[in-house]
């Protein structure tokens, strides 16, 4: 079964080196140890409690031009208010 390396896994999920190793030796992530060129190394298995990434966006389209004027009539009413013009 092909794995991850927990720098690889960080990389993907846009999280932390130290919070993954975290969420390891606390067992939120299923995982196995294999030898690479001599060493041992923990390759994660599944995303298992990986956070989904939030698309965030405006659901309507906004009319900057119509926008713009709105406050720009709003802008000129409160400046003739400070500035004492009728």
């Amino acid at each position: 079964m092909k794995g991850l390396t927990i720098k690889q896994y960080a990389v993907q999920n846009k999280l932390p080196i130290f919070n993954v190793v975290k969420m390891v030796k606390s067992d939120q992530l299923e995982y196995e140890t294999r030898q690479v060129d001599g060493k041992d190394e923990i390759f994660i298995l599944s995303k298992k409690l990986a956070p989904e990434a939030k698309k965030e966006g405006y659901k309507r389209e906004i009319d900057y031009k119509k926008a713009y004027f709105e406050l720009k009539a709003q802008y000129d009413a409160l400046l003739l208010k400070v500035n004492g013009e009728s």
